[in-house]
């Protein structure tokens, strides 16, 4: 394994939980709204969409550590 593999690893898995943070306090805001359905903040959100995208990155980065 490389150095720069396993922090670009660990920088994915932050950033991953970051997003997963972010996504939840949006469904915290939402379920205080009282909003009809709070289903829209996981599956359609700007935050969702970031955890997604934070999700492919550290497989990528976990996949390249594996193979170093």
């Amino acid at each position: 394994m490389r150095i720069e593999d396993i922090k670009a690893a660990e920088a994915g898995a932050l950033r991953f939980c970051r997003a997963i943070d972010d996504l939840f306090s949006r469904e915290e805001t939402e379920a205080k709204r009282d909003f009809p359905s709070r289903v829209s903040a996981l599956y359609g959100s700007r935050e969702s969409g970031a955890v997604r995208r934070a999700s492919m990155d550290l497989t990528r980065a976990l996949a390249k550590l594996r193979r170093s």
